[in-house]
C-alpha cells in the first residue's frame, strides 16, 4: 500500500512539475535562437514603428507581396518565391506573432498592425504599386488593404482566405477537446500535434518533416503565447461584404475543395461581394488549406498567368440590379 501511495505521489508531483514548466514557458525558445536556426542568407530586417520585421525581397520587375497564414511564416512561400521571382520582384514578410519578426512593444497585435507594416515596408522599399497575395488569416489583411489603398494594389490574389463572418460552430479557432487539452495546447503544441494538424489540412500527402519541425519550433517562440492572445483579442471580422465591395482591383480567388478550415463555398461568396472588382474563382479538387504546398507547380502557374493578364477573359463582375417593387393588390 505504501508503494502505491508513493507512486501516486510521484505521479502527481510529475504532473505538477510538467504543468509548472508549461505555465512558466520552460519549453519556449528565445527569438535569437530561432533566428540563428531559421534565418537565411536572403533574410533582411527593418524596424517599423518599434517592430523588427523579418522580410525577404527577391527578383526584379513588377512587385508582388505575399502574406502568410496563421501559425506559418514567410518560408512557406519558398517555392512560390523561387518560381515567380524570375519575372517579378517578390516581397514577403513575417507578420508580428510569427516567424522571426520581433514583438511589438505597444502590443497592437491585429490585422490593422499587419496592414500598417505592409504599407510601411513597401513604401520604405520604394515600391509604389504592387500585386498582393494573402492566404488564410493573411487574406483579410490583403483584401482590407486593397479596399483602403486601391491606388497601390494592381492585382489581388486570395488563397483559402479567412475574414468571413463566423458562428461558434464555424469559427476555425474555436476551442476543441477537454478543458485540460485546451490549457495544454495554449502553452505547448508537440510535434505529434503538428503532424495531426498539418495532415488534416494537407490531405494529399504526409506533412513534410521541415514544416513539422518549423511549426513546432516557431510555435514555442518565447512570448508567443502572450502575443497570440493579444491578436485574438483584437481580431474583429468587421463587415467583409462592405469591405470587399470597396475593392477595385482584378481579383483571383483560389480554394482547396477539401479544405477543413474554411469551406470552399466562401470563395463564391467573396466573389459575389466583389461588386466593384472583376474576379474569378478556381477550386482545386482533393487539396486542402495549404494548396500552395500540396500542388505548388499548378498554383504557381495559375498565379503567374493571372499576373500576366492571361486569365482576364475569365474575370466576371457582380452586377447589383434593383428589384422593382411588386404592385399593391
Amino acid at each position: 500500500m505504501k508503494i502505491i501511495t508513493a507512486l501516486v505521489v510521484l505521479a502527481l508531483a510529475g504532473v505538477g512539475l510538467y504543468a509548472a514548466a508549461l505555465e512558466y514557458g520552460y519549453f519556449e525558445i528565445p527569438l535569437k535562437d530561432l533566428e540563428a536556426k531559421f534565418a537565411k542568407p536572403s533574410s533582411k530586417f527593418m524596424d517599423i514603428d518599434g517592430v523588427r520585421v523579418h522580410y525577404m525581397d527577391e527578383g526584379q520587375g513588377d512587385a508582388l507581396v505575399l502574406i502568410h497564414a496563421s501559425y506559418m511564416n514567410l518560408q512557406v512561400f519558398d517555392s512560390m518565391a523561387k518560381a515567380l521571382s524570375a519575372k517579378y520582384r517578390v516581397v514577403r514578410f513575417d507578420v508580428p506573432t510569427a516567424g522571426l519578426t520581433g514583438p511589438d512593444p505597444k502590443q497592437r497585435y491585429s490585422i490593422e498592425l499587419n496592414m500598417q507594416i505592409l504599407d510601411t515596408l513597401t513604401t520604405n522599399l520604394g515600391i509604389e504599386k504592387f500585386a498582393l497575395l494573402g492566404t488564410s488569416s493573411g487574406g483579410p489583411v490583403a483584401f482590407r488593404y486593397a479596399a483602403d489603398k486601391p491606388e497601390r494594389v494592381t492585382r489581388l490574389i486570395l488563397i483559402n482566405s479567412a475574414g468571413m463572418p463566423r458562428t461558434a460552430v464555424t469559427n476555425p479557432n474555436r476551442a476543441r477537446g477537454t478543458t485540460i487539452d485546451q490549457w495544454v495546447a495554449a502553452r505547448y503544441r508537440s510535434e505529434s500535434y503538428w503532424v495531426k494538424n498539418l495532415s488534416t489540412n494537407i490531405p494529399t500527402m504526409a506533412p513534410p518533416a521541415w514544416l513539422v519541425e518549423m511549426c513546432h519550433d516557431m510555435g514555442r517562440r518565447q512570448g508567443g503565447r502572450v502575443e497570440g492572445a493579444f491578436f485574438m483579442k483584437n481580431f474583429k471580422t468587421g463587415d467583409p461584404e462592405a469591405t470587399l465591395g470597396r475593392v477595385k482591383t482584378p481579383t483571383m480567388i483560389l480554394w482547396g475543395m477539401e479544405n477543413p478550415t474554411v469551406m470552399h463555398l466562401e470563395a463564391n461568396v467573396m466573389s459575389l461581394w466583389l461588386t466593384n472588382a472583376p474576379s474569378m474563382v478556381k477550386k482545386y479538387p482533393k487539396v486542402g488549406h495549404y494548396l500552395y504546398l500540396e500542388i505548388p507547380q499548378e498554383v504557381e502557374a495559375d498565379i503567374a498567368a493571372f499576373l500576366a493578364g492571361e486569365k482576364d477573359s475569365e474575370l466576371r463582375q457582380t452586377q447589383r440590379v434593383a428589384v422593382a417593387a411588386l404592385p399593391k393588390s
